[in-house]
């Protein structure tokens, strides 16, 4: 159940008779000067400005009732994302689609913030359902057009079907705001009507629960949404990864070696993609984000999908390169960025700065996170010259485009970490995408890939969405490489898309894409994502790189070079029968074969060199030097996942 309304009770009795109130006679514009006169200052756009009344909020923090000021927030939201009525019974007056906004939210309070937005993610979900309510129900007459209060009355009647039309609580004494009060009452009245309404809309289409009605792909997003763990990034300028664990141990958490045995609500495990994530359970988010390690900014709380580009940006730098971040969004990319590279030796360009709050934000967030190694810059990204002499020393860019947040199953908490614009609410209340809206959005995706790859210095691009949609993922990335391969000059190596090099198993690779690009499909782990790597380094050059790097990170150990092989074929036969080695088995020594009879003439015993002739997977051996990058990360990940099984739990 929703956050914002626990309370559940029996039904609510009817209060008789009246007229319907289609009809609707106040709106937050006519008692405004009754605000002023309870000391209560309101915006234009009718955002609240009181202080009496957002104190009253802060006494809400452990008090799970619906507050008049919380219906007053989540309808503005509804209001401004509502993409019209959805009821063919239904029709709005004129003008009321017209100028929509979507109101800045002044509470502080996370807890308060996320009942608002829970409310107006919940309105959506179930617009067309509560519409058909107050149609069947006679509270809105058949010829009657829904007023300006229509979105007041469907946060309050979305409330009243959560607590099953149980009479409100209230915590006393309680700000009351005059029009919501109004609205409140002539709901009350026709509380029966409604109820008895909402029923026979289950009955019709057989549904156990309101739930049921929902779309098979929102109600799947739901369900994961409600299961998806906590994630927290370690910020390595304060705390080593040793230290936060050792922390959270002392406050009586318990590490686990897997997701699967993270069943308690004190447990946690390492991620198992990047080192310095932690995963916890969804039951404990709440904890984790009054613990002291968050206070201090020892802990980040970010969602997953977003912290896989730092990392595949970090696998692709060398000591001294600098990089470019394309949208610094509300910092904490970037800031992860940061923690994962040398202070002293990289610099990090971040662009995407809206205003001087935005950017004064920025600052302070970086200051708190002990970062000295982001310098934000104001002008626009696209209008940036390539061959700017500033920017010669970027090797390495991330490409993090606004895109359709597709992949996010748990929109609420994603607003309220990442600082998102809350219109992903409108898109994620629905069971479908808006494919013109897709479009539009690859056609930007396209044009920021594209100048990223104009810069003639930069040696990789790593471009990652919480996208989905193949619009904005594998097409933009084929589309810009051919094009600016198509433009480049023959003196310069082509871009080519690279596995990102992380700790991953060939089976987190798509098919289809030859294991080219990384895509996590949304579960209950984790949303979805993705991300690839557009590199220009030659070929043969590339798997070299990426296995010092890997090496250099602790992923995995360097294979032996042709040289080395030769110098341990020219040691004594002897020594080498005496002595086990301790590298490991080729995949041909693996092969269990099978005993021949002692029947007859004594046949030759096979050895591991005729094994030759038995069909193996194509896979390389271990111990063979890998020639492709392809190959590299084959190594890499069989090295990896070895050292990972060898660590006890």
């Amino acid at each position: 159940m929703a956050l914002w309304s626990p309370q559940l009770g029996q039904k609510g009795s009817s209060f008789g008779n009246i007229p319907s109130p289609a009809h609707n006679r106040f709106s937050p514009q006519k008692v405004s000067k009754s605000w002023h006169s309870s000391g209560v200052d309101m915006e234009s756009n009718g955002n609240l400005l009181d202080g009496t009344i957002l104190a009253s909020l802060e006494s809400l923090e452990n008090n799970n009732v619906t507050s008049h000021l919380i219906y007053h927030y989540a309808s503005q939201i509804f209001n401004g994302l509502s993409p019209g009525p959805k009821s063919d019974k239904l029709s709005y007056e004129k003008g009321l689609e017209e100028a929509k906004t979507i109101p800045v939210i002044s509470v502080k309070d996370s807890k308060v913030k996320r009942k608002i937005y829970d409310l107006a993610f919940e309105t959506l979900k179930y617009q067309a359902l509560l519409e058909d309510v107050l149609m069947d129900s006679g509270f809105y007459s058949y010829d009657a057009s829904a007023g300006e209060n229509h979105s007041m009355i469907m946060v309050i009647l979305c409330d009243m079907v959560y607590r099953k039309f149980a009479k409100r609580s209230r915590r006393q004494p309680e700000t009351c705001i005059p029009y919501v009060q109004e609205v409140e009452d002539d709901m009350l009245r026709y509380n029966t009507k409604l109820n008895a309404a909402l029923a026979r809309n289950r009955i019709k289409y057989q549904a156990a629960s309101i739930e049921n009605l929902l779309p098979a792909a929102v109600r799947e997003r739901e369900k994961c949404g409600s299961q998806l763990p906590c994630f927290a990034w370690i910020n390595q300028l304060c705390i080593s990864v040793q230290d936060a664990v050792e922390e959270l141990q002392e406050e009586g958490f318990r590490l686990v070696s897997s997701v699967d045995r993270m069943v308690e609500h004190h447990s946690f495990v390492i991620d198992h993609h990047c080192a310095n994530v932690l995963m916890f359970p969804a039951s404990a988010r709440e904890e984790i984000q009054e613990s002291e390690l968050v206070r201090s900014a020892k802990l980040i709380l970010q969602d997953k999908t977003c912290c896989l580009g730092p990392h595949s940006v970090k696998a692709m730098l060398n000591e001294g390169d600098d990089i470019i971040h394309t949208n610094v969004g509300n910092g904490w990319t970037t800031a992860h960025l940061a923690t994962l590279t040398n202070q002293d030796n990289t610099t990090i360009y971040a662009f995407g700065i809206k205003d001087d709050e935005h950017l004064e934000m920025l600052e302070a967030r970086m200051g708190k996170l002990r970062i000295h190694n982001v310098k934000f810059i104001r002008e626009d990204f696209l209008l940036v010259q390539p061959e700017d002499k500033k920017y010669k020393g970027v090797k390495v860019m991330m490409v993090t485009p606004r895109d359709s947040r597709s992949g996010i199953i748990n929109p609420v908490e994603y607003i309220l970490q990442e600082g998102e614009d809350p219109s992903i609410l409108r898109e994620l209340s629905q069971e479908g995408q808006d494919l013109d809206r897709i479009d539009e959005l690859a056609l930007e995706h396209m044009d920021l890939l594209k100048h990223a790859l104009k810069f003639y210095r930069v040696q990789a691009v790593v471009y990652a969405t919480t996208s989905i949609m193949k619009e904005e993922n594998e097409n933009v990335v084929a589309k810009s490489a051919e094009f600016t391969n198509g433009k480049m000059s023959t003196k310069n190596n082509p871009y080519r898309p690279v596995p990102p090099v992380l700790p991953l198993t060939p089976h987190d690779f798509e098919v289809q894409n030859s294991g080219k690009f990384l895509r996590m499909e949304p579960s209950n782990v984790m949303g979805g994502c993705f991300v690839a790597i557009l590199s220009r380094e030659d070929e043969a050059m590339s798997a070299s790189d990426v296995l010092a790097r890997a090496a250099a990170k602790g992923l995995c150990e360097l294979p032996d070079s042709k040289e080395d092989g030769d110098k341990k074929k020219r040691k004594g036969k002897g020594q080498a029968a005496n002595k086990k080695s301790r590298q490991p088995k080729t995949l041909a020594q693996k092969v269990e074969l099978p005993k021949e009879p002692k029947l007859g003439k004594k046949k030759p015993v096979r050895t591991a060199k005729s094994a030759d002739s038995i069909k193996l997977p194509t896979k390389r051996s271990p111990k063979a030097k890998p020639r492709t990058r392809q190959d590299a990360w084959m190594h890499i990940s069989s090295q990896h996942h070895r050292l990972m099984l060898s660590t006890p739990p």
